[in-house]
């Protein structure tokens, strides 16, 4: 099975691996759960994420789930705000995905690891990244302060050199000259 994560801007490249229910753990069913309750909880944690996380982390964040309830109308794999959802349909647990992520890693000391399941952590730590306790790391995250593995103030730290963008089309030049007022003829 193919595990890299999804590359979509020309790296392979994770900044953050989070063990989704683990983070949810905390979250108990209410007291009569709808049939969608885990999927909202799923969502939250997901849309929680974007919201706090740039967008460069973002493309460079995977959260894996167990996969005993995977969404019936999408693949196990797909990808909410950019950031990278894996359903463990192939393997008995998400701990067993998120250690072949981790082993397979091409910057290990560029990763951290969200989970407070000791054996992810202690696969973590043995590659080199990071690993951080769901509640704290997630908590820390809702009061504004993300810990990642990679110090995005100081561009040494970066796994990769930066690349220039693309140029802009003619098409993109026109579409920005009419956002901002100018005549593109």
């Amino acid at each position: 099975m193919n595990t890299e994560p999804l590359d979509r801007h020309g790296s392979a490249s994770l900044w953050l691996l989070v063990d989704g229910y683990n983070v949810l753990a905390p979250t108990a069913p209410p007291r009569n759960p709808g049939a969608n309750w885990l999927h909202q909880e799923r969502l939250l944690l997901i849309h929680r994420l974007a919201e706090h996380l740039d967008a460069e982390t973002c493309r460079r964040t995977c959260v894996v789930f167990d996969a005993a309830n995977p969404p019936r109308d999408r693949p196990h794999r797909f990808s909410i705000s950019e950031i990278e959802v894996i359903f463990a349909v192939d393997y008995p647990e998400a701990d067993d995905l998120i250690e072949e992520l981790i082993a397979a890693h091409t910057s290990p000391k560029s990763l951290a690891v969200v989970s407070s399941d000791a054996r992810v952590q202690t696969a973590a730590k043995r590659k080199g990244s990071l690993a951080f306790e769901s509640q704290p790391w997630l908590d820390d995250l809702l009061d504004g302060h993300v810990h990642l593995a990679v110090d995005r103030s100081r561009p040494d730290t970066l796994p990769h050199p930066k690349t220039k963008p693309d140029a802009p089309t003619d098409s993109d030049v026109t579409d920005w000259m009419r956002e901002f007022g100018f005549d593109a003829d």
